[in-house]
């Protein structure tokens, strides 16, 4: 058993990280995991959240967007919709982001009719593109 893991890090856009790291924690669905070296083999859908990892002083954070974490034997590798290093975070385009999102969310749910009819149309897009991927 090794004292150190692999982390890689994957978007669709790129390789963001890969390195050696003494522990990470990772925003699953089902709440934040704690992986160290020698961790059982695992396969977690991600939230939205901010992934954590430390090697030896030094502690980094990278903000990861929805996929799938994948551990085996000692390599962590999460493949992210998106991701980004906390450094290069525009904070405040992030505050402005959030607000934009959170005003428009709060016209959405104004008119209960469109709200119904939004996740209704979602469903059926969904599952009009499960039905052709699985018949391909």
């Amino acid at each position: 058993m090794s004292n150190n893991l692999t982390l890689e890090i994957v978007t669709p856009q790129s390789k963001l990280l890969s390195k050696e790291v003494d522990y990470v924690t990772i925003p699953s669905e089902l709440g934040e995991l704690g992986i160290l070296p020698g961790h059982i083999p695992l396969l977690t859908n991600l939230s939205s959240g901010v992934l954590s990892y430390k090697n030896s002083s030094e502690e980094k954070k990278v903000a990861v967007h929805f996929g799938y974490a994948e551990v085996c034997q000692d390599k962590i590798t999460i493949l992210a919709s998106t991701a980004e290093l906390a450094e290069e975070i525009d904070v405040e385009g992030a505050k402005t982001d959030q607000q934009k999102a959170e005003s428009e969310l709060a016209e959405v749910y104004k008119s209960t009719d469109k709200l119904d009819q939004a996740l209704e149309l979602q469903q059926q897009i969904q599952m009009a593109v499960t039905r052709q991927n699985a018949a391909q």
